[in-house]
């Protein structure tokens, strides 16, 4: 379940062997019934964008009970980063199909850290 997400093909191609059974759940619940009403690049930001509310609920919800006024929803909006990332990666069509195994995970790596930094500096800048 670890390794093939590092080494797949494309970033894209890293998220559906990241968790298969969530990722087959969200593919069948939630990106195809949404596909077909909207285009793909919506159906994928909005599959992510609700990935990201149901992980974040595993904190916010407890959180919000103690009465604390603002919880930045972080996961919600890395995973929103995350798909615009992918969308961004297909429509520039890169992929790591000619790329070393060795080297595909320094880029998947790569790719969620700077996410994360990213999604972490617009957390601080909110406040």
């Amino acid at each position: 379940m670890f390794l093939k997400p590092f080494v797949s093909s494309s970033f894209r191609s890293f998220w559906k062997y990241w968790n298969p059974s969530w990722g087959f759940f969200l593919l069948y619940y939630c990106y195809k019934p949404i596909k077909t009403i909207f285009p793909h690049w919506v159906a994928l930001m909005l599959t992510f964008l609700m990935s990201g509310l149901i992980h974040d609920m595993i904190y916010i919800l407890p959180m919000l009970m103690k009465e604390i006024k603002f919880i930045f929803p972080f996961i919600t909006v890395w995973f929103l980063i995350i798909s615009i990332g992918i969308l961004l990666s297909e429509y520039l069509r890169i992929n790591f199909n000619k790329t070393s195994l060795l080297f595909r995970p320094i880029f998947h790596l790569g790719f969620l850290v700077s996410t994360f930094i990213l999604t972490k500096y617009i957390d601080l800048a909110i406040g």
